[in-house]
């Protein structure tokens, strides 16, 4: 009997000394914490301000410096998706269709067997170097921007999550050859990609692709739809770049605003969705569309009919004719 009151007290004791203890350490200290007051932003995730110590931060935030027109922007986040959606999917279907339609459009008097140099090895290289991670970058992005509303009902929450995290990585990660060999290409091929005297003509005719009338416009080096898609890979191209990286390592860039990596963050979004319909184009055209284009950044070499019939002055300067 003894023992067990003995325990009972020590039970009771322990327990006074416990609230003793939580009591003196629940008492508020207004020198050290400062109240955490919700502050609603213009639609905003609303913010959180209060610090353990040096409350200054908070008198120098100012929450009403947000633009309401970003984030406007960004919270139609479904319309972007749908966006995304139709630069990649809609446009490869709607072009699939066309070619369906259409037809290729194949060389007038067949392949002459003999072939002529047109890309170097340098220069196949760096094509390739930008174009298998740019369709990485497109197929990725698709994914984080658009993959909740198409992707998400299609298989299993933590499926979904482990695809989108995927894609992160990836996006982040092939980034990086991306830029190397764009930057690069844009360096190195610009020279060949200035406007030329008959350059509206091709845009008049679809370059002969429409219907196959037989007319053939001249061109150079490049045509002006290679010309077009260069120059928008090149001027939406950087802009994804330098948006990319500021998203990625905003120190870099010196801390920019919040205002600053929304703008990027919307400049991106809008360069991806203009960029991504240009190059599904691109990719039917060289991949489907002509005959013989394939070729080109594959080995290098052109058949001589196909320079002859797509790129005549080129063909004319290069071979003498």
């Amino acid at each position: 009997m003894k023992k067990l009151f003995s325990f009972c007290a020590l039970s009771l004791a322990s327990l006074a000394a416990g609230a003793a203890q939580t009591a003196e350490t629940a008492v508020h200290h207004p020198d050290i914490w400062t109240p955490v007051t919700e502050h609603a932003i213009n639609n905003d995730i609303p913010q959180l301000l209060g610090f353990a110590d040096k409350p200054v931060y908070a008198a120098s935030y100012n929450p009403d410096a947000v633009s309401t027109g970003y984030l406007s922007f960004l919270h139609a986040a479904a319309t972007i998706g749908n966006l995304l959606f139709a630069a990649v999917v809609v446009v490869a279907i709607l072009f699939a269709v066309f070619v369906l339609i259409n037809g290729r459009a194949k060389l007038d008097n067949g392949f002459s067997g003999k072939l002529i140099d047109r890309w170097s090895p340098l220069d196949v290289f760096l094509h390739w170097l930008a174009a298998v991670p740019g369709v990485i970058l497109i197929l990725t992005g698709l994914v984080i921007g658009a993959g909740r509303f198409w992707l998400a009902d299609l298989m299993t929450p933590d499926h979904f999550a482990s695809l989108a995290t995927a894609s992160v990585m990836f996006h982040n990660f092939f980034a990086f050859f991306f830029i190397v060999g764009g930057v690069l290409i844009m360096i190195k091929w610009c020279a060949r990609q200035l406007p030329e005297k008959g350059d509206g003509k091709w845009f008049a005719c679809l370059g002969g692709y429409v219907g196959h009338s037989g007319k053939h416009p001249d061109a150079g080096f490049a045509n002006a739809g290679e010309k077009a898609f260069f120059w928008c890979f090149t001027i939406f191209g950087l802009i994804l770049m330098v948006t990319g990286l500021m998203m990625l390592y905003p120190e870099t860039f010196g801390d920019p605003s919040k205002n600053s990596l929304q703008l990027a963050l919307i400049l991106h979004i809008v360069s991806a969705i203009i960029l991504s319909a240009f190059s599904v184009v691109h990719i039917y055209m060289g991949a489907v569309m002509s005959e013989g284009g394939m070729e080109n950044m594959l080995s290098g070499k052109c058949d001589e009919n196909w320079a002859r019939q797509n790129h005549n002055l080129w063909y004319a300067k290069v071979s003498g004719k």
